[in-house]
């Protein structure tokens, strides 16, 4: 009886250990940098900008506009205070930009920035802390 519980745990470690990978619709050969999550929107930083994802990963949309630089290399989401989410995305020489609207546009916020590659954002209470070669700032 030992036996064949031990060899039916097993069964089911090995089983949970081989489960299958399976790619979504975003681009093939896309880099992807860094995923956010937001209620039920998904958002992947890439070589490309930020696209978003609604449905799991079915079908993504390109929400790239205003941001300057091409790869995003981190994202963060915070509350706005008001009911709404503001998401900030990291990119690899231009900073950090802010869209208050899901993506659909993006502003510039740098203000204090010495060095424009911002490899992590963390979000903390109502603080916004990025990472990058000048060390983390807030």
């Amino acid at each position: 009886m030992r036996y064949l519980l031990v060899l039916w745990i097993s069964t089911i470690i090995v089983a949970s250990a081989n489960a299958q990978w399976v790619r979504t619709s975003l681009p093939a050969g896309e880099w992807i940098w860094c995923f956010v999550v937001n209620g039920t929107d998904l958002f992947a930083g890439t070589e490309d900008g930020v696209y978003l994802t609604t449905n799991s990963g079915a079908c993504w949309t390109a929400v790239n506009m205003g941001v300057q630089a091409a790869t995003v290399i981190a994202l963060a989401v915070s509350p706005d205070g008001a009911g709404g989410t503001n998401l900030f995305a990291g990119t690899n020489g231009a900073g950090v930009f802010l869209s208050t609207n899901k993506g659909t546009s993006w502003t510039p916020v740098n203000s204090g920035l010495t060095d424009f590659s911002v490899g992590s954002l963390v979000v903390s209470n109502t603080n916004v802390f990025a990472g990058n070669g000048g060390g983390v700032l807030l």
